[in-house]
């Protein structure tokens, strides 16, 4: 990163004593770049924190690098980041014994269990430390049964001894894998999946039945319909155009503004309608309900 590009001519040295005749490598290069490779370590962690903490895409972080003179293709972005996650993966497992030093000597950690599948893809189980959030391991695995849930509890028990105590959801499989493996131990239901389960036995069917109404009469998109006649009818009248800009550009709630005029009004209520699902804090359903949000703004706006 701080040079750009270069050519690296490397001598490697060799004993002719020796009777394997063991190579002697620049050891400052090799600290700097992976043998083999076109791009350093600092690259790849660039890489790596750009698309994983940044969220950037290809495009963008190879225009990030083309402005410190590091000439990259997109392609190259994508082997970067999965080469940033085994390097991850390869440090995280050889930090176990400073983690546990870390976790003992603050009376030790809670484990907490959550596995997560999409689809009919394998399921990730991840256990992490409650206490401090540090993530302690994972593991895919193809079904979420005792079985395989039980070898994967016993490499945490090795490598981090006994925990304090056990939260997860209600899982039977969780269940009887961390019994075997952690007998004694407090075992606790996870406070969020019990909600979670509770608010899909309370409000599942009416949500469900709210959703195909929104459906059937395809409210959103004869709303959406109205946004696009306003926006056209806006964008043709500069008056129209000039106070929606002034509207946009206002810094805060309470600056003095100009009467909004009625068509503009009207656009932007429309608006606020639509982007009322988007109110979501990404715990899904049911803390997150976004056909109920939109339905209560869409009652606010329309006479009943």
């Amino acid at each position: 990163m701080c040079i750009g590009h270069f050519v690296a001519h490397e001598t490697q040295g060799y004993c002719p004593y020796c009777a394997d005749r063991p190579l002697f490598r620049a050891a400052e290069l090799h600290q700097r770049i992976p043998r083999g490779a076109r791009y350093g370590y600092d690259v790849t962690v660039y890489v790596g924190q750009a698309l994983f903490l940044r969220f950037r895409n290809s495009k963008e972080i190879q225009g990030e690098l083309n402005e410190k003179n590091i000439r990259i293709s997109q392609r190259a972005i994508g082997y970067l980041g999965q080469r940033f996650i085994v390097y991850l993966a390869l440090v995280h497992e050889q930090s176990q014994a400073k983690l546990k030093q870390f976790m003992d000597a603050r009376s030790g950690y809670i484990l907490h269990l959550d596995g997560t599948c999409e689809g009919e893809s394998p399921h990730l189980m991840s256990s992490m430390d409650e206490l401090f959030e540090m993530v302690l391991s994972n593991i895919k695995i193809p079904t979420e049964n005792a079985g395989q849930l039980i070898p994967f509890l016993l490499q945490i028990k090795q490598a981090y001894g006994n925990p304090i105590a056990l939260v997860h959801d209600m899982g039977v499989a969780i269940f009887n894998a961390a019994k075997e493996v952690f007998p004694g131990i407090s075992d606790y239901i996870c406070h969020f999946h019990f909600l979670k389960d509770i608010g899909k036995d309370l409000f599942g069917d009416d949500y469900s039945t709210l959703r195909r109404h929104l459906k059937t009469h395809r409210i959103r998109s004869d709303l959406r319909k109205i946004v696009k006649g306003l926006k056209k009818a806006i964008d043709g009248n500069p008056d129209s155009l000039q106070s929606l800009h002034c509207y946009l550009e206002s810094k805060t709630l309470l600056e003095p503004q100009t009467p909004l005029m009625p068509l503009v009004k009207a656009y932007l209520m429309v608006c606020w309608i639509l982007e009322a699902r988007n109110a979501s804090h990404g715990f899904g359903f049911p803390f997150d309900r976004p056909h109920f949000a939109f339905t209560c703004a869409y009652r606010k706006l329309t006479p009943t």
